[in-house]
């Protein structure tokens, strides 16, 4: 028998999949990774579900992913990505958008891409963000800025 409480964390999570899955590869790189930490992120999520807010879910989900990532930055440092998927998802990202971010992104810190990624992707409030990450406002602005500059440069330097 389905509750009240499943039956909306299942159609959240049908809402929400594809923009957490894209959010995800942008962190991570992977798509198996991605949909891991998506995985994670929601099974986390689903725990403390009753007592998410219905206005709040996306931030919080969004919360556990970056976090989710983070744990896994910790374990291991991740692999510059070698092979990205030859077709195109169904979520709506072409291979050519993913493949153009995920080389952007590619030089920045775990930090730095958590930081572009909620700001940036996630359209999130700087103050927000430094609420998730706990850090200062001034810090965000700060990683925000050299991120964007050190993208910037490589991209003066490479040119695509």
């Amino acid at each position: 028998m389905t509750t009240r409480r499943d039956q909306e964390f299942e159609e959240f999570v049908l809402a929400a999949w594809p923009r957490l899955r894209r959010a995800a590869y942008l962190l991570a790189h992977d798509s198996h990774d991605a949909e891991d930490l998506v995985q994670t992120a929601l099974t986390r999520s689903y725990a403390r579900w009753s007592a998410v807010r219905k206005e709040g879910a996306y931030s919080y989900v969004h919360r556990a992913l970056v976090n989710a990532y983070i744990d896994t930055t910790r374990r291991r440092r991740p692999v510059p990505v070698e092979h990205v998927p030859e077709r195109a998802t169904d979520d709506g990202d072409t291979f050519e958008d993913r493949s153009e971010l995920v080389d952007l992104l590619a030089p920045l810190t775990p930090r730095e891409r958590s930081i572009i990624v909620y700001r940036y992707y996630l359209d999130t409030p700087e103050k927000e963000v430094a609420e998730r990450l706990g850090v200062a406002p001034g810090t965000v602005r700060s990683t925000a800025s050299r991120a964007l500059a050190r993208v910037r440069a490589d991209q003066e330097r490479n040119p695509r």
